[in-house]
């Protein structure tokens, strides 16, 4: 895959994330009943909304590198934004899976919808399957930034040399791959 197609497709993966994220928002906010505050339910809320906020950021970071590495390749700006986009998704998807879908929040959610019946308990399930929904674009999404850093080594990686310490001095040569096969040596050998 083309450098330039890997950063397009997560730039395109974090805006799919970010569309079910907004549903899970749509459900958690504006589709609870409306009898009265509850504490876990404002917090829930506000774990959503912080979610979302490292879902953009990693967006706008992920934008930032797919333009570094259009013609011409900015290495070090494309390397900052790719980190900043995943150490962004580190944070997401510890959130996510440490606090909105952990067994103690999802137990407790379940429990909620139980005790106060009728229209929280249907609540409660269409929070539970939006949650669940947010599974998959997360897998998406670790898989994109993963195919990204190879496509970016790949790229950094091409213009490797060779350096060599003789009794004559130093010799500086292009290194050319070969196979990497344990029989066969190391893989790269000295340009002739």
């Amino acid at each position: 895959m083309a450098i330039e197609a890997a950063f397009e497709r997560l730039v395109g993966t974090f805006s799919a994330a970010e569309e079910t994220f907004q549903g899970l928002h749509l459900t958690v906010n504006e589709d609870r009943p409306g009898d009265g505050a509850v504490l876990m339910v404002e917090r829930l809320g506000d774990l959503v909304q912080a979610m979302r906020g490292w879902l953009a950021e990693g967006r706008a970071a992920a934008m930032d590198a797919r333009q570094a590495v259009t013609h011409p390749l900015n290495e070090h700006r494309a390397r900052q934004a790719l980190g900043r986009a995943n150490e962004r998704f580190i944070r997401l998807e510890t959130m996510f899976f440490n606090e909105a879908v952990s067994h103690r929040a999802v137990e407790g959610l379940e429990r909620f919808g139980r005790q106060r019946g009728g229209e929280w308990f249907g609540w409660c399930g269409s929070v539970a399957m939006a949650l669940q929904a947010c599974r998959a674009p997360l897998s998406a999404l670790g898989e994109d930034i993963l195919c990204a850093w190879q496509e970016l080594s790949e790229r950094l990686g091409a213009g490797s040399l060779l350096v060599q310490t003789t009794s004559i001095g130093q010799q500086i040569a292009p290194a050319i791959r070969r196979s990497a096969h344990p029989a066969y040596g190391t893989g790269l050998e000295e340009a002739t």
